[in-house]
């Protein structure tokens, strides 16, 4: 054994802290556009589930049960190589791991929006049409909104789970931050530091969007309750009113 060698020596980690914050930004790119997808599409069917035609709700239904049952891996594979074979679709590398990350978690997101607007009381409803605004108009513009404050915690946790997910692209080459690790650890023969480095730039990510998140929460928490003390105020001095 060459006992001139340290046991840890993370001077390769700064002679490679380009290559790494390269691959670093492609993971946070294929997280951050893959939940951006997931997001439209998750809306779109989770509308689709409530709609009250029979063809569309079955539609959603089986994607949605598609798409939360297929392991990402396999997604990826099938996406990246499957297509190629079967109907000679040959999907670049980088957007290949950007749709599986989309299907998958638009298959979570789906049921977290569908529950988000069904929370939502059926009296704003009414409300909404006994001011005659059509059903599009009162999805638009009372349920929409009101659901999207109760979905922001569960959606930030699947951007989490997207950033994590982000490192399993590399089994199809995607130069990200988990690639770029595993060959530099075989280039310097140090698979601990450069593993370990990788792994405290997916935590800080991690811990970045969780405290985004709940700043966001928070703001949006007082911003509800302002608007009902706004409200509150409107309408007391016309119950005054009433009661002289």
């Amino acid at each position: 054994m060459d006992n001139s060698q340290p046991f840890f020596d993370f001077g390769p980690i700064w002679d490679s802290r380009w290559l790494l914050l390269e691959g670093f930004g492609i993971a946070m790119f294929s997280a951050v556009a893959g939940i951006f997808f997931a997001i439209v599409l998750g809306l779109i069917v989770a509308l689709m589930r409530l709609s009250r035609f029979k063809v569309l709700r079955g539609i959603a239904f089986v994607y949605t049960q598609l798409f939360r049952g297929v392991p990402l891996y396999v997604l990826i594979l099938w996406i990246y190589f499957g297509l190629v074979y079967a109907v000679g679709i040959d999907i670049p590398r980088i957007p290949s791991g950007i749709i599986a990350l989309a299907l998958l978690n638009s298959g979570y997101l789906s049921e977290t929006f569908r529950s988000g607007i069904l929370a939502i009381d059926k009296g704003q409803r009414e409300a909404g049409e006994a001011l005659g605004l059509r059903k599009w108009e009162v999805t638009r513009y009372i349920v929409l909104p009101q659901a999207g404050r109760i979905v922001v915690p569960p959606t930030g946790n699947q951007f989490v789970d997207a950033i994590k997910d982000s490192a399993i692209l590399s089994i199809i080459g995607v130069p990200e931050l988990m690639k770029i690790a595993q060959e530099q650890a075989n280039l310097f023969y140090r698979p601990f530091e450069f593993y370990t480095v990788a792994g405290l730039m997916y935590l800080v990510a991690v811990m970045l969007v969780s405290r985004g998140i709940f700043i966001l929460e928070g703001r949006l928490a007082r911003y509800s309750r302002s608007k009902g003390n706004d409200e509150s105020s409107e309408t007391a001095p016309s119950a005054s009113g009433v009661s002289n």
